[in-house]
């Protein structure tokens, strides 16, 4: 599934380039989350718990990927993609995490923004099936004896 989600990302970075840098920079992470988040008040005003719940599961999924790319600020090891010219390409996490002035700290960030990832996939998934545990003892309520 993250590899649905690279396009979107980097259709982040040229939405938001008109913005100046910093918002180039950042706005690959900001469309990468804010996809599902939009579909999932989308969904949300539509009364479908199981569609909110499957974009909110994907958002906090992103977080993994977005951990992993994280850690990678200072060592810069994993392969970047870009669109446009790769002779001028910036690691966004190396660029964000130095504007911070906590790129030292790029592994312990990571380490957070991961264990939310998981914490929140895991809530939206316990959500959904105490939900569905509701809703089946409601509909047995719900019959005549």
């Amino acid at each position: 599934m993250d590899g649905v989600f690279v396009p979107i990302h980097e259709g982040g970075h040229l939405l938001f380039r008109f913005f100046g840098e910093f918002l180039n920079i950042v706005g690959g992470t900001l469309l990468q989350l804010g996809v599902p988040v939009a579909l999932a008040i989308y969904f949300l005003f539509q009364r479908q718990a199981q569609g909110v719940a499957f974009c909110m599961f994907f958002f906090f999924e992103q977080f993994l990927p977005i951990a992993a790319y994280m850690a990678d600020a200072r060592a810069q090891d994993l392969p970047l993609l870009t669109i446009g010219e790769s002779d001028y390409v910036i690691h966004d996490w190396n660029y964000l995490f130095g504007k911070f002035g906590v790129l030292p700290h790029d592994v312990q960030i990571a380490a957070t923004v991961r264990f939310i990832g998981w914490l929140g996939m895991l809530s939206v998934a316990g959500w959904l099936i105490w939900r569905g545990l509701n809703d089946s003892a409601r509909s047995k309520q719900a019959l005549p004896r």
